[in-house]
């Protein structure tokens, strides 16, 4: 992952701080959204990003997820971009961007496909260069979505070791990161003394949902997990009405899953200052046990991984 800007952090109302939801992530050279919530174009431009999107994948339909996509549209179309834009997302999401394109008069050219899932398992749904994306349903109000963003495992040559034995690059040493013994010299290199797996980056992006054990299985070992945290704990009915996670629920898939990094986001607008969130989560984080970085990002936060 070349990149990953969180371009919005609110939850349905955007506030002075706060945009609607929308994660961009540059990978292998090709640009994509995970949600599009309104305003989502401002926050590229303010990020100083390329406006080019080549992928959005939508967690649900929800307006405060989705109202930026026409805009995307609209703007791909006036830069004449050649390559497709592809929307993937839940049941419906066909159907949904049908709607956006004969409702609005947008100027002709951009070809917009579209992917649809539906799965209770984890599932493929694209690959992007040395990158591959999964989906699974979760359960919303709606039809919804989580993803995960999943980078190769490489394998690498241990320098030091072929430096000491006096090799010099050859076709050879190529069999050899592709994890083959080989014969230099007169003597086998094997591939388990002479190389090393270097572990790809896992990005997990869950929002909008209700608590269930699988979301921890999705989220294994997550090198980077943004998850939403609407409501504090104070509020568990409210989070219950209205099928969305509490601080407790965030931190418990984040404690489950032995996630690295956590990011809270899909903050209610009564948090515009986070104050109450960081308290809250510092008392859970002792009291859970929880080891991993627990961050509350602003708008425009680059994640570090």
């Amino acid at each position: 992952m070349e990149s990953i800007t969180i371009l919005g952090t609110a939850s349905a109302f955007p506030t002075k701080r706060r945009n609607h939801p929308s994660l961009y992530v540059s990978l292998d050279g090709k640009r994509i959204l995970l949600d599009c919530g309104e305003g989502t174009q401002r926050q590229i431009r303010a990020a100083g990003l390329s406006p080019s999107v080549d992928y959005i994948f939508v967690t649900h339909w929800h307006g405060d997820h989705s109202l930026g996509v026409g805009g995307i549209i609209q703007s791909l179309n006036m830069m004449k971009k050649e390559e497709p834009l592809t929307v993937v997302g839940p049941v419906g999401t066909s159907a949904s961007v049908k709607h956006i394109l004969e409702t609005y008069r947008f100027y002709k050219g951009l070809k917009v496909n579209t992917q649809t899932i539906d799965s209770e398992r984890e599932k493929l749904v694209k690959k992007i260069g040395s990158f591959s994306i999964y989906a699974i349903n979760v359960k919303h109000s709606v039809k919804c979505l989580g993803y995960k963003v999943k980078e190769e495992d490489v394998r690498n040559i241990k320098k030091e070791l072929i430096e000491k034995e006096g090799i010099k690059p050859s076709v050879k040493l190529k069999a050899l990161k592709l994890g083959k013994d080989v014969i230099i010299n007169g003597k086998k290199l094997k591939a388990s003394v002479f190389t090393y797996i270097k572990k790809g980056k896992t990005l997990v992006y869950l929002t909008d949902l209700v608590y269930s054990k699988k979301l921890a299985k999705f989220a294994k070992d997550a090198d980077i997990l943004v998850i939403e945290s609407t409501f504090s704990s104070k509020m568990q009915e409210q989070a219950y009405t209205f099928m969305h996670l509490t601080v407790r629920d965030a931190l418990t898939v984040a404690k489950q899953s032995g996630a690295k990094k956590v990011y809270l986001v899909h903050l209610s607008q009564r948090y515009e200052d986070s104050d109450e969130i960081a308290k809250e989560v510092a008392e859970l984080k002792s009291e859970m046990g929880i080891k991993a970085d627990i961050i509350i990002p602003e708008d425009l936060s680059e994640i570090a991984f």
